[in-house]
């Protein structure tokens, strides 16, 4: 064997020990992240074990064809003060908006998610994580995604039993499942991350902030968030966080300002809470001990929540949960809100079917001419003083204005 063919051998081993060095630099390791959900969850806050986890990512996830968004304020670990800005042209790192990215604005699981209008020449938007189990990244094709951690040691395999019923396969086309679509899983050891689209806007803006929405936008959105949980209820799924803060839209509906706006799609989300029961079960055995947080679950209670270790129909406070803010307004039609009251009453039993909700309504909306919605349904007024003056905002400004 010539001096040639040595040389070209040894070049080849180096090359391929420094590919090998070149992966393995860019894999993770396990141990330098959360054990679980629960810390992973508060990653970031005060006196946490685990500060950026997703810093660390960024290399994995280049090589799943995914760019993590840079972080604006970068020396900052704490999680409820970093903030993502896109697309900035005069902030920070020049990320440019790709003319394929169909999901136009920040949008993210609004549980976790605060959202404001940066009010620069860049006109970015600004979104806010109160914990780290969320980051937004960008497909190499152009679009932007919301990358979710799902599993983590032994916690969230519910969730994502669920997502994988739901949010996948041919369900996922379903025109009437709004749950939203899971892209893809990303596996890591025994991690599962769940890439799921950008949207635009929470809906709770629209009862309490928008003054363009008139009252055929409401139910138009009443009636999707009805057809909802219609679906996932005749799957034998009960979310248990089913509050309006869950649904997300495309846009926020301005009809009053814009009479040829089109009415927007809403997406459910969030399955963290969520349980499911076999086809084979009986609906008498179709009960929970207790709720997924506990005690740490911090938003309003239904009455079947307060008394500890009493199984409850999980169904039935779906329906609490998604009458209660509902009830805060009025639609100005007595007989949709009269169901809404129906909703939020005490006794679980009591309480009416998401499929007969959304019949009533859906008989109601069709008995009413369409120029006899075009009104604002709530006063503004008496919210003005939560959501600040938004009149004035244009469309995408409303319709990711702060909760």
């Amino acid at each position: 064997m010539g001096l040639d063919s040595y040389t070209t051998m040894a070049s080849i081993c180096t090359i391929a020990l420094y590919l090998g060095w070149k992966l393995r630099s860019r894999r993770v390791s396990r141990s330098t992240l959360p054990p679980n959900m629960e810390l992973w969850r508060t990653a970031g806050e005060d006196n946490a074990n685990y500060k950026n986890p997703w810093t660390l990512l960024g290399p994995f996830f280049q090589d799943k064809d995914y760019t993590l968004h840079p972080w604006v304020g970068e020396e900052s670990t704490d999680y409820k003060y970093r903030a993502t800005c896109l697309p900035t042209s005069t902030l920070g790192r020049h990320y440019p908006r790709h003319p394929n990215d169909t999901f136009h604005i920040m949008v993210l699981l609004q549980t976790m998610v605060n959202v404001f209008i940066s009010r620069s020449r860049c006109r970015s938007i600004h979104a806010g994580f109160q914990n780290a189990l969320l980051c937004p990244a960008r497909h190499k094709k152009g679009f932007d995604v919301v990358i979710k951690t799902l599993c983590a040691g032994d916690g969230g395999k519910a969730q994502l039993r669920i997502l994988r019923k739901l949010a996948t396969t041919d369900a996922a086309m379903k025109p009437t499942n709004h749950v939203l679509t899971m892209f893809e899983e990303i596996h890591l050891d025994d991690i599962v991350f769940g890439v799921f689209p950008f949207l635009t806007t929470p809906l709770h803006p629209m009862f309490f902030c928008s003054s363009a929405c008139s009252a055929a936008d409401m139910l138009n959105l009443m009636l999707q968030m009805f057809e909802a949980t219609v679906y996932i209820h005749d799957c034998l799924v009960a979310h248990q966080d089913l509050f309006i803060d869950n649904f997300m839209c495309e846009y926020l509906p301005r009809s009053l300002a814009d009479r040829h706006s089109m009415p927007p799609r809403v997406f459910l989300i969030d399955f963290e809470a969520a349980v499911d029961f076999p086809p084979e079960s009986r609906p008498e055995d179709r009960l929970v001990s207790s709720h997924f947080f506990g005690e740490e679950f911090t938003r309003a209670r239904a009455p079947e929540l307060r008394e500890k270790d009493t199984p409850y129909n999980p169904f039935a406070l779906d329906i609490w949960q998604l009458g209660y803010k509902m009830s805060m307004f009025s639609t100005k039609i007595e007989a949709v809100d009269s169901i809404v009251q129906e909703m939020i009453r005490d006794e679980p039993k009591s309480r009416p079917t998401a499929k007969d909700i959304f019949d009533r309504v859906m008989k109601i909306q069709r008995s009413i001419p369409p120029d006899q919605l075009d009104y604002k349904p709530i006063d503004f007024e008496l919210e003005r003083g939560r959501c600040g003056d938004v009149s004035s905002l244009s469309g995408s400004e409303l319709s990711t204005a702060s909760m």
